[in-house]
């Protein structure tokens, strides 16, 4: 094992980049084909031809009964008072899940025109089958692609599932992860082939240039016999190869990201992650899944005024990046989720508490849009979890999997 001095250098030297290198110190892993959410290696060529699969994490806890609300049913009406509502005439637009009308907030107008022209489709009362009201364990779950922590399968992260996981492939590629956030997230945990850099507008910012990028290659090979000098020496390589891919300025810096769209990207979560994702995609690196977090969603108090703010800048950024992706001919998938909803009955600080079902988004160019999935439970006493929560009719690991069908169709 290398020094933690040396490992640490070659950590943190690159500034704005997170690598992963939990495989240096985790165990051997368990076989892929007895993984939850395991793909084949047939699914996983058929994934690399469709483009990538992307998912916006809503960390935190998004109340889909305000996002999507029931504003037609009395259950809803009664508990939560006017300025936690919204009016009918104010709605965005509408959803039809079976016998219900759903409501798109005030906020989420460009949702509402990505639905009406079919590129997105809308799957409410999603979550986790377990009943943890934790944002760690619910987020945990979700992640490592179980539901339940008693007994994981693996120490693997489900999107490091979907690759291949001989020991060869992992080592050859350092962009097949990518992270448009400040962290790799647990869900690509146990992958040596994934990058986490929040803003790609300018590239990869090594320290130096040049300079610096042959300073961490000749540390890398130093001491060839240790595993963590392969991995950074792929990482470093990866991002070079990354920085060379990028448009140039006439002075040969890499050049500011321009959108294909119409609509701008936002300069704020999810925005800026997106961009990074679509600056991936235009690099042609070989990136095959994506990871973008928006906080901002825990509304325990002050919920009307936070979730304008959040919810605007979730339509807007998929608005932007559809857009883009369409203007492109690019092939994608993307899929917005979160750890687990609010409650119907809002508290005494004009805020919901921890619940249990929420929703889901899907977008993408092979996605059937224009329809909800699923099923509505009612919000009636008896429908209600534990009766005080939407109740949970979709298991989330069964929307992802049917996403991952239509994206690989």
């Amino acid at each position: 094992m290398l020094k933690a001095s040396r490992r640490d250098f070659l950590r943190t030297s690159i500034a704005g980049v997170t690598l992963s290198a939990s495989d240096i110190l985790l165990g051997p892993v368990a076989g892929i084909s007895q993984m939850a959410l395991a793909q084949t290696s047939a699914g996983i060529s058929n994934a690399r031809a469709s483009g990538p699969l992307i998912i916006v994490f809503q960390r935190g806890a998004a109340d889909g009964l305000a996002i999507l609300s029931p504003l037609d049913d009395e259950n809803f009406n009664a508990a939560r008072p006017p300025e936690m509502r919204f009016n009918a005439s104010e709605a965005s637009g509408t959803v039809t899940v079976g016998q219900t009308q759903l409501y798109w907030h005030p906020s989420a107008q460009a949702l509402a025109k990505l639905y009406n022209t079919a590129q997105l489709a809308v799957w409410p009362a999603v979550g986790i089958l377990n009943e943890t009201r934790s944002h760690f364990e619910a987020q945990e779950m979700m992640e490592r692609g179980v539901n339940s922590l008693n007994s994981l399968p693996d120490n693997l992260g489900w999107l490091t599932r979907q690759l291949d996981q001989s020991k060869s492939s992992r080592l050859t590629s350092a962009t097949s992860l990518f992270a448009g956030s400040t962290n790799v997230p647990r869900s690509m945990q146990g992958a040596q082939s994934a990058i986490a850099i929040r803003d790609l507008q300018n590239g990869v910012n090594i320290p130096s240039g040049l300079a610096g990028q042959n300073i961490l290659t000749a540390l890398c090979a130093t001491d060839r016999k240790q595993p963590a000098a392969s991995l950074m020496q792929v990482h470093v390589e990866s991002m070079a190869q990354l920085n060379r891919a990028l448009p140039k300025t006439s002075d040969n810096k890499v050049a500011p990201y321009q959108s294909a769209g119409q609509t701008p990207y936002p300069n704020n979560d999810p925005g800026v992650g997106l961009r990074s994702v679509a600056r991936m995609i235009e690099a042609r690196v070989g990136m095959q899944y994506a990871w973008v977090d928006q906080t901002g969603w825990d509304t325990h108090e002050g919920q009307p005024g936070r979730l304008k703010g959040v919810i605007n800048n979730l339509s807007l950024a998929l608005e932007a990046f559809a857009q883009d992706m369409q203007a492109r001919h690019q092939p994608y998938t993307l899929i917005v989720m979160t750890e687990f909803g609010r409650r119907l009955r809002s508290n005494r600080s004009n805020g919901t508490d921890h619940g249990h079902g929420s929703f889901a988004l899907i977008l993408g160019d092979r996605v059937p849009g224009g329809k909800s999935y699923g099923s509505w439970p009612g919000l009636h006493e008896k429908a209600l979890d534990r009766g005080v929560d939407l109740a949970v009719t979709t298991d989330y690991q069964k929307m992802i999997a049917q996403a991952m069908a239509w994206h690989t169709s």
